[in-house]
């Protein structure tokens, strides 16, 4: 009996001994872990704070913005009802940010605005109002280059046999095109001041064209640099129909000079045809007259001379009767 008082001893005093030590181990990880979730709100608190203090700064720094509320195409109009309001930080805030909705409104896009894009100067341009002297001016003395478009804008030059060149018209953009035709807006002093260049290319053989620009979303206009002739406008001014024969002349040249260009495109297409069937002709005109030289030999007879009007032929096609300039 007292074996068993004796194992029941040591066994209650085993139990004890092992709950103290888990108790021991349960007390210190509760201590590690509150002293670590202590760190971590204090960290959290820290951010919290340092987040707030960024949040308090961009605010008082933050600008007033003007975003679209939906797409517009390059080229659009952009009006009041296009825009909301938006608060933008004072980090992410550009220097051209468009702040003032009078500012946006009526003003056309330059490039292609997603719904919810914040409006920069960059982004958009200013229509300005016609003038009382814009006119609609046909053109049909000017060189344009062979890509142009309508809707492109162009610089309209002037270039004088002595290697000047000036610009007459700057940045005008093409409303109508039709064929070597185009029509621009001019106000009085640009309609002017090309009237005389005009009389001064017919003077001095000096020849106007035009450039189209490379980003004209982006590219500022240019100056004009032609300074119109005191002498030029005084001739003008003495001889009214000046103006119409010096362009009545140069819209002639240019013609000329389209046909020209149109006719020698088709002497460079069809030469090589026709210098292919002519040395194709005159092979069969050679074979046949071998051919016929033999038979007449065998007893055909020689009073109709075939193998004679067959060399004749050919002589014909490769010389005089042919139209292939590279023939001898």
């Amino acid at each position: 009996m007292s074996k068993l008082r004796k194992s029941s001893k040591q066994k209650l005093y085993a139990g004890c001994i092992g709950a103290g030590i888990v108790s021991i181990i349960f007390v210190g990880y509760l201590i590690v872990n509150t002293h670590q979730m202590n760190e971590v709100r204090k960290q959290a608190e820290v951010d919290a704070e340092l987040k707030w203090k960024v949040y308090e700064q961009e605010q008082r720094t933050a600008k007033k913005g003007w975003a679209v509320i939906r797409d517009i195409s390059p080229g659009e109009q952009i009006t009041a009802n296009d825009l909301k309001g938006v608060t933008v930080p004072g980090s992410q805030a550009p220097a051209n940010l468009v702040t003032d909705k009078n500012e946006a409104s009526g003003t056309t896009a330059k490039i292609e605005l997603k719904k919810g894009s914040v409006l920069t100067s960059a982004m958009v341009t200013v229509d300005e109002p016609a003038s009382k002297d814009l006119r609609n001016r046909e053109l049909k003395v000017v060189v344009l280059p062979s890509s142009l478009k309508q809707g492109d804008e162009v610089d309209i030059r002037i270039q004088f046999p002595t290697g000047q060149d000036y610009i007459l018209l700057s940045k005008k953009k093409i409303s109508r095109l039709e064929g070597p035709v185009v029509w621009v807006t001019m106000n009085e002093q640009e309609i002017l001041s090309f009237s005389s260049a005009i009389v001064d290319a017919y003077l001095h053989k000096a020849s106007i064209y035009a450039l189209t620009y490379v980003d004209p979303e982006f590219q500022p206009k240019a100056i004009p640099t032609y300074p119109p002739n005191a002498q030029v406008l005084a001739l003008m001014n003495s001889d009214p129909n000046v103006l119409r024969v010096a362009e009545q002349r140069l819209s002639k040249q240019l013609r000329d000079s389209l046909e020209n260009a149109i006719n020698s495109l088709n002497n460079v297409i069809s030469t090589p045809i026709e210098r292919s069937l002519s040395e194709e002709i005159t092979a069969q005109h050679t074979d046949t007259t071998a051919r016929d030289a033999s038979d007449g030999s065998k007893g055909m007879g020689n009073g109709y001379g075939i193998g004679q009007d067959h060399k004749e032929q050919a002589e014909i096609l490769t010389q005089g009767g042919s139209s292939d300039p590279y023939a001898k």
